[in-house]
């Protein structure tokens, strides 16, 4: 039933996914609609949660699943990621703006939040089991996203350091107050109380 397919499925996807169990039964009646389960008759366990409706796939179901197995998927369209979205808008800003954001700082906060969840998925991993090979693949694949941003991390400091190196080499001025990190830091003179210049 859907509460047995609910805790099944975190468990073998290790526990990274929960779902809600009132959407189980809502795409189990779908599925039932589109004669892909039916359900058991006579099949009523004594505990779990109130509705002890038990499914069965019927031949065109696991035809579904057959092929939904066989067949590769394509990349998704990249979803509306806030970071991506921040630190797109971050470099484009412009010193009118009054913001004073320093991309930098944005960037390396990030890295900070990032570096922890890193670490914390990689104790999971080193605390499953190494017959557990569904909840391996699971955690694998989150590692290697989290890893995958902080390499993009990384790049779009370097990528924005030697933007900013660029325009002050050609005497332009960089976009407010954001500073890429690498671009080398003009020599300014201020002057002292006594009118003294010094740097």
């Amino acid at each position: 039933h859907g509460y047995e397919l609910k805790k099944e499925l975190e468990e073998r996807t290790g526990s990274l996914w929960e779902l809600n169990v009132g959407q189980v039964y809502t795409t189990l009646s779908r599925l039932e609609r589109d004669g892909l389960v039916v359900e058991v008759d006579g099949a009523h366990p004594s505990s779990g949660p109130q509705d002890q409706r038990q499914y069965a796939l019927t031949d065109a179901g696991r035809q579904v699943v057959r092929e939904w197995f066989a067949e590769p998927r394509s990349r998704p369209s990249p979803d509306r990621d806030e970071l991506v979205i921040k630190l797109t808008i971050a470099a484009g800003l412009d010193g009118s703006a009054g913001l004073g954001i320093d991309l930098d700082e944005v960037i390396d906060a990030q890295r900070v939040v990032t570096t922890e969840e890193l670490q914390r998925y990689t104790r999971l991993k080193a605390a499953a089991a190494p017959d557990d090979v569904a909840r391996l693949f699971a955690l694998d694949a989150v590692t290697a996203q989290i890893e995958a941003e902080l390499r993009w991390l990384d790049q779009c400091q370097q990528r924005y350091g030697q933007h900013v190196h660029d325009q002050q080499s050609h005497g332009q001025q960089s976009h407010g107050q954001l500073r890429g990190r690498g671009a080398p830091r003009a020599t300014t003179r201020t002057t002292n109380r006594r009118g003294k210049g010094r740097r």
